[in-house]
């Protein structure tokens, strides 16, 4: 939502990049009713440029073949790369914010879902694509030991934020922020290979030398039957948090923040602001329908004759690895609960005024990793220009997933008055680029509108009515 979020007019969804943001804005409230961001990026699978528009524009699916001849809707990249992969999608529900003079106030709701691997080596990626009848790869012995780590974790979270105006001095203006997260944990999935040597020597045999790996999983069916087990919003609990500050050389200096109306708060013009934050640090517990397991130094014989070992359940799943890689059944049980990490981020913005209506932005968020069981954020670098205004907001995201300069990623977003959309791969679209992952948001809030009087800017009041309750006139009223 990088066409949105930098916004003088992000509100209560600018809360997600830095809660400080929140006090600092043109609008002294906001009402958010539904608004939802999908995401995807990856190095690893793409579709052509062409092939892309004439699915999109003709209706007409992409054709590619393995080397065995086999039909995929999709290519995959042949470097020697470590490959990864993320796919994200949020849905914000109800949720406000106002400010009252130094201090703004916020409350949201969010259901989220993210999935990542990371560091997939190109010959178990040239596997997984062409199967494991792929020739070129056979009799061949293939060490790893950087971790392989894929992640999935889906929640929903009720966010409290809170941000204060602690200095205004001259021409300076510094806020701080914070949300608080209760989260509520639905399902979690991860595995870390943290090091295989391995070699497939046709398309019914392969050896495993030496491998050392965990998984753990939490999700709402039972593990025996696979049988839907209850509510899924309550298989897991934790707490989360996002804290951030905003610094502002404004343009005129400060009001005097002395106030009547909630709309009489002055908003503070700047010439340039900076803001830094911590996004999503925090955890989630999960202790139903929860398992993890450890394997260390490992090793196996698979030939596909005797593998006769069916999997149609979660404990099918477990006894079919203790098969291969165990001396007795359950030995490498480590636990029946799991603890997984909301993806964490660091994220810098600088936002310029440069005339009028016309700002220039550019953004940087870093993903990284903590503990164990994780899922991990893309990093991202984006550049905007837009052009703001109350009524009406146009934003050009140009941005750049994992340091993959070769591959920016150009982007359209709309914002009038209340309603929002925004996508990127407009590069695709005019055949410059592969496709390889999306962002697409759109949303409805209610906040620049002067039905049921919702124009919420900061400055901009409707005339005082004064009311004589001596001297009746409906006009007063």
């Amino acid at each position: 939502m990088l066409g949105l979020k930098n916004s003088n007019y992000a509100g209560v969804l600018g809360i997600g990049l830095n809660p400080s943001s929140m006090h600092a804005s043109h609008l002294y409230m906001d009402f958010n009713l539904f608004s939802v961001n999908s995401n995807m990026g990856n190095d690893y699978v793409f579709i052509g440029a062409q092939q892309f528009n004439d699915l999109v524009f003709r209706g007409e699916e992409p054709v590619y073949y393995t080397s065995e001849g086999e039909r995929r809707n999709f290519s995959i990249y042949r470097n020697n790369g470590l490959k990864y992969g993320n796919v994200g999608a949020e849905i914000y529900g109800p949720g406000g914010m106002m400010v009252y003079g130094k201090h703004a106030f916020g409350f949201s709701t969010a259901m989220r879902t993210y999935s990542s691997f990371t560091n997939l080596p190109p010959d178990m990626a040239n596997f997984i694509y062409e199967a494991i009848d792929y020739n070129a790869q056979h009799n061949i012995e293939y060490s790893h030991d950087k971790p392989i780590r894929m992640g999935s974790l889906s929640w929903t979270e009720l966010n409290f934020s809170y941000a204060y105006n602690f200095r205004r001095y001259k021409w300076d203006y510094w806020s701080a922020g914070i949300t608080i997260k209760p989260l509520f944990g639905m399902a979690g999935v991860f595995t870390n290979l943290n090091k295989v040597d391995y070699e497939v020597f046709s398309d019914t045999t392969a050896y495993i030398y030496d491998a050392s790996f965990d998984y753990g999983y939490a999700v709402p069916i039972d593990p025996e039957t696979n049988e839907y087990t209850g509510n899924p919003f309550f298989q897991g609990f934790g707490f989360g948090v996002d804290i951030g500050v905003t610094y502002q050389f404004t343009t005129k200096g400060h009001g005097n923040g002395v106030f009547d109306r909630l709309c009489e708060q002055v908003y503070d013009d700047y010439n340039y602001k900076i803001g830094v934050s911590l996004l999503d640090l925090g955890y989630i517990k999960f202790s139903k329908n929860a398992g993890l397991r450890n394997y260390e130094n490992v090793e196996t014989y698979w030939d596909k004759a005797s593998d006769t070992l069916s999997v149609n359940s979660i404990n099918d799943l477990n006894r079919k690895i203790d098969y291969y890689f165990s001396d007795s059944p359950d030995q490498n049980i480590e636990a029946d609960k799991i603890t997984m990490q909301t993806p964490p981020a660091l994220s810098i913005q600088f936002d310029y005024h440069f005339k009028k209506s016309v700002y220039f932005n550019t953004t940087l968020i870093y993903g990284f990793n903590i503990g164990r069981a994780y899922v991990k954020r893309a990093s991202v670098w984006a550049f905007t220009p837009r052009l703001e205004t109350s009524k009406i907001e146009v934003s050009l995201p140009i941005s750049f997933y994992e340091w993959d300069w070769a591959q920016p990623r150009i982007g359209f977003a709309l914002r009038y008055g209340n309603f929002f959309f925004g996508f990127d791969r407009l590069n695709t679209m005019l055949g410059i680029n592969d496709f390889t992952g999306f962002d697409f948001y759109f949303g409805l809030r209610l906040n620049l509108t002067r039905n049921f009087r919702m124009q919420y800017v900061k400055g901009n009041c409707n005339p005082r009515i004064d009311r004589n309750i001596e001297t009746f006139d409906f006009r007063n009223f």
